[in-house]
């Protein structure tokens, strides 16, 4: 199955900065099966009480829209109800012939793929709100300042293998202008990072053996 709350928080994490706690020991994460409904409907039901939503709001609408690409990132409009009791035809386990290119998947009972969600803390009012599908939504954050700034705090945490501080305000301030500049050139950005005072004088990070 697909996973709309991880997809979710890898967005609100990675891409917006935000931060998302930890589940609590007490709650089951575990969406109840329903062979009748979709994926999104189950966790809908599994999250959105009082209690649950007030994490999952940050989540859930972000990862909905991915709901129209399945498991393996093909692009779906119907949800397939895979179940024996919605099971519609039984196809062969071998393609005849060995024509590779049949596809063989078994075809079930199908629901529509609801793929609409809807953005929140972009940093830019008038990015947030409804998004109609994953375009909409990547479109928005491709225009969102506090996006491009996540990125380029990841990039400087890998290049400069560490956290960046309050003395790497230059270099951040520098690697944003020269993307912006570049028309968004990633290449800038890296030759910005790597040219810096922050990696130039980087100091290297002393292991110390202890003996037992």
């Amino acid at each position: 199955e697909t996973d709309p709350v991880i997809r979710g928080k890898f967005i609100r994490e990675k891409l917006l900065a935000g931060t998302i706690p930890d589940i609590p020991i007490t709650v089951d994460a575990v969406i109840p099966e329903d062979h009748h409904k979709t994926l999104r409907d189950r966790l809908a039901g599994a999250t959105e009480t009082a209690y649950c939503w007030k994490c999952h709001d940050y989540m859930n609408p972000l990862g909905y829209p991915f709901e129209a690409y399945d498991d393996f990132g093909r692009f779906r409009r119907e949800e397939s109800l895979e179940s024996p009791e919605n099971l519609v035809k039984k196809n062969p386990d071998k393609a005849p012939n060995r024509n590779h290119l049949l596809d063989l998947r078994d075809v079930y009972k199908t629901l529509p793929v609801d793929a609409t969600g809807y953005l929140k803390g972009s940093g830019d009012p008038k990015l947030d709100g409804e998004v109609k599908d994953a375009i909409d939504l990547a479109e928005r954050l491709g225009k969102s300042r506090r996006v491009r700034q996540s990125i380029i705090r990841h990039a400087f945490r890998y290049f400069m293998g560490r956290n960046e501080s309050l003395s790497d305000s230059k270099t951040l301030i520098n690697a944003e202008e020269a993307y912006v500049e570049s028309g968004g050139s990633y290449d800038a950005l890296v030759l910005s990072l790597l040219t810096s005072d922050s990696f130039v004088y980087r100091k290297q990070i002393q292991e110390q053996a202890h003996d037992n």
